[in-house]
């Protein structure tokens, strides 16, 4: 969020990444869901599609810096998503 908001990063924050970074404390194979085409302002999301698209590739380029490996999860029917999850989650598991 502060990057998209063009703010600094606070230290408290940047410690904590640092932290779970070197720790490893997250598994580093992770599953990355795609938008789905739009984006329906509310009264706590109040970005446009457009934005959405800009908010969704910092997030892709913040998880690669940070060396996750990212399953992409395209636009899809629900059903197929999940299947795709389950699928890659099973093959994991073997």
């Amino acid at each position: 969020m502060s990057v998209y908001l063009g703010r600094p990063v606070p230290d408290a924050l940047a410690a904590e990444i640092e932290r779970i970074t070197r720790e490893r404390v997250y598994e580093q194979r992770v599953f990355f869901v795609r938008t789905i085409g739009i984006c329906e302002p509310t009264a706590v999301r109040r970005i446009s599609f457009e934005e959405s698209l800009v908010f969704e590739r910092i997030h892709e380029q913040s998880y690669r810096r940070f060396g996750y490996e990212l399953v992409d999860v395209p636009a899809g029917p629900v059903a197929v998503r999940a299947a795709l999850i389950a699928d890659t989650i099973a093959q994991t598991a073997r």
